[in-house]
C-alpha cells in the first residue's frame, strides 16, 4: 500500500466514476483500475461494486475511507511541513544559554522569531558544561556560552565577560588593598555543581592572584548568591553581566588579571545540522 493507491481511493470514492477520477488524477482508467486492484489485494477485500452506474463502495470501504481520508491528508500536511523544514521556515530550536547572555541570547532570539513566527523555541539557563554536553548528543541544537570550544562544536565570538566582587555598596572597601579588606567579610560562593564552569573560571583566577579563599555560605544559582549579598551577609565573585540582574544596592569591583576574563558565543555542532541554526547563525552574522 502506497500514497497513490490511496489517492485513488479516496478519488475513486468521491467521483464514483472510473474515467471522472482518471482525469483528476491526471492518470488513464487502465492505470487508475491497477492501482484499485493491488490496493484491494494488498487489504484482501473489495473496496467498490462496479456496475452500469460506476464505482460503489462496498460496506467495507464505507468503513476504510475515513480512516484512508485521515491518512491521505497527514500525508499532504506532512510533505507540506517537510518543505517548510528543509527550506528553514518551520519548526523548533532548543538553546541554552547562561548567565553572560542573559541579553544578548533573547535579542537575538527576538530578531529571529521576526523572520521566522513559525520555528518554536525553547530556551533554557542551562550550566555551561551541561549545555556542551547537551550540543553533543543532540538535546541543544543552540548554545549561548563560554569559549573556546573544540571539534565537533563550532562557535561565532559576540562579547566578552569577567569578573567582578559583589559586596553590598555600604561596606567600606579598599581597592588598592582589596583581598586584604576583604578577608574580614564572609565569602559567599555559588554552589560548583550548578556552575561549574564559573567555578573552574575563579578558581583558576584565585590561584593566580594567591588567594585562597575559604567559603562561609553556598548557594544553588545566582540570583539568590546576589540577593545574600544584597542582604549584607558577605561578598562573592561573579561574571560582571550579573550585574543585569542585580539589586540596586550592590557595588560591583572589577577584577584584573590572569584567568579575570573570558570570551562569550554562540555555539553549535556542525555534526548535526539543522536548516534553523544555519538561519540563526546568518542573523548573528549580520549584526
Amino acid at each position: 500500500m502506497n500514497h497513490d493507491q490511496l489517492r485513488a481511493f479516496c478519488q475513486l470514492a468521491q467521483d464514483r466514476n472510473y474515467r471522472i477520477a482518471s482525469e483528476h488524477l491526471c492518470i488513464t482508467q487502465s492505470a487508475l483500475t491497477k492501482k484499485i486492484q493491488r490496493l484491494e489485494e494488498y487489504l484482501g477485500a473489495e473496496l467498490f461494486e462496479r456496475g452500469r452506474q460506476g464505482a460503489k463502495l462496498t460496506p467495507i470501504g464505507k468503513v476504510l475511507l475515513p480512516e484512508a481520508q485521515q491518512l491521505l491528508q497527514s500525508m499532504v500536511n506532512f510533505e507540506g511541513l517537510s518543505r517548510l523544514v528543509i527550506e528553514g521556515t518551520r519548526g523548533y530550536l532548543k538553546i541554552g544559554f547562561g548567565v553572560s547572555t542573559y541579553h544578548q541570547a533573547p535579542k537575538y532570539i527576538a530578531e529571529f522569531k521576526q523572520h521566522y513566527p513559525q520555528v518554536n523555541i525553547t530556551l533554557n539557563d542551562i550550566p555551561s558544561e551541561k549545555q556542551r554536553e547537551s550540543l553533543l548528543n543532540g538535546d541543544l541544537q543552540l548554545s549561548f556560552n563560554r569559549l573556546p570550544v573544540e571539534p565537533p562544536l563550532k562557535s561565532i565570538t559576540l562579547s566578552c565577560d569577567h569578573l567582578v566582587v559583589a559586596i553590598h555598596k555600604d561596606e567600606k572597601i579598599n581597592q588598592k588593598k582589596l583581598w586584604e579588606t576583604l578577608s574580614s567579610y564572609p565569602y559567599l560562593q555559588l554552589n560548583p555543581l550548578k556552575g561549574p564552569g564559573l567555578h573552574q573560571q575563579i578558581k583558576a583566577f584565585l590561584f593566580t592572584q594567591r588567594c585562597n579563599l575559604k567559603v562561609e555560605q553556598e548557594a544553588d544559582d545566582i540570583l539568590t548568591l546576589l540577593t545574600l549579598v544584597s542582604s549584607r551577609l558577605g561578598y562573592t565573585i561573579v561574571p560582571a553581566s550579573t550585574q543585569a540582574i542585580s539589586q540596586p544596592n550592590i557595588r560591583f569591583i572589577p577584577l584584573d588579571g590572569q584567568h579575570s576574563s573570558w570570551e562569550v558565543g554562540v555555539i553549535w555542532n556542525e555534526l548535526k545540522p539543522n536548516p534553523f541554526v544555519s538561519k540563526f547563525i546568518e542573523i548573528i552574522e549580520k549584526n
